[in-house]
């Protein structure tokens, strides 16, 4: 989910009331719709997501919508974003959501550059416990990245944005060809179009985890399908390379999830975050690595 920017002057729903909530300003724009801050009847601030209009009427795109708040009632986690309410506004549908303050991983990135060992880790450990908490109830995220983690303002993680999501029971909601996610963080299953696991978010995680301490994804450096090419067959660099008072078992460990074969990866995120402290010669929080 990008940032809107300055769009939000011209968009038509600003101001109105959209099933029962009042549209304050856009909070991003992706491929299945636009994010607003809005509030509802109780005075608290929520976060709208509206479908496209243009693909509302679109069976595949609209249920894939509706299963992305479906998963998220059946989880109760404090690491994923709960939706709150869903509805239709003039043939689109829609979902509001806990409003979480402190904005995106994505953005605190741009703010900061990167970010140290330590707060990279308690970040991975609290998006692990969401993922898992999803995996549990059959999902499979498919789209983890720096967009779609949320940090509240007291340093909580939160991941969102279920829309890529695909069950275990192997419910395609897809089209034929078509490979969903972003390409940076893309593992080489989903490339190929195989079947995902959690394996495929700990390889997804794992990018972030490199972005979160370099600055960039593993593969920036490359252009358009290159990223592709290299998800599927280059190695990737070691992301703690110069920087001091770094654990040396720290690289090899964060690297482990990008294996180009998912069963030389941890197999839970939850794995992969105890995983990441041991080798950092660090205490994990109180039940943020659990599963």
């Amino acid at each position: 989910m990008s940032d809107a920017g300055q769009e939000g002057e011209a968009d038509p729903l600003i101001g109105k009331s959209v099933g029962g909530y009042q549209i304050e300003t856009i909070l991003g724009v992706g491929g299945m719709g636009r994010v607003y801050r809005a509030v509802g009847a109780d005075g608290r601030p929520v976060a709208l997501k509206l479908v496209r209009s243009d693909i509302a009427e679109d069976s595949v795109f609209r249920l894939r919508f509706e299963r992305e708040a479906r998963i998220a009632q059946q989880v109760k986690n404090p690491h994923v974003v709960p939706v709150l309410d869903t509805g239709e506004y003039e043939g689109v549908p829609y979902l509001s959501q806990r409003f979480v303050e402190g904005g995106s991983l994505e953005q605190k990135l741009k703010r900061e550059g990167r970010l140290d060992v330590p707060t990279t880790l308690h970040i991975c450990a609290q998006v692990a416990d969401g993922l898992d908490a999803l995996f549990a109830v059959g999902m499979v995220h498919r789209d983890v990245k720096p967009a779609n983690v949320l940090l509240d303002t007291d340093g909580t993680a939160l991941i969102t944005d279920f829309g890529l999501a695909k069950d275990n029971e192997g419910t395609n909601l897809t089209r034929p060809g078509q490979a969903l996610g972003s390409m940076d963080y893309m593992s080489p299953e989903q490339i190929r179009g195989e079947e995902v696991s959690a394996a495929t978010d700990v390889y997804a995680l794992g990018c972030v985890l490199c972005e979160c301490l370099t600055g960039a994804p593993p593969f920036a450096d490359r252009q358009g399908m290159r990223v592709l090419w290299a998800q599927l067959q280059d190695e990737p660099p070691d992301p703690t390379a110069g920087l001091d008072g770094v654990a040396p078992a720290l690289g090899p460990a964060i690297l482990r999830a990008l294996k180009k074969d998912r069963d030389k990866r941890p197999q839970s995120a939850g794995e992969y975050a105890r995983l990441l402290y041991e080798a950092a010669g660090l205490t994990p929080p109180a039940n943020s690595t659990k599963g």
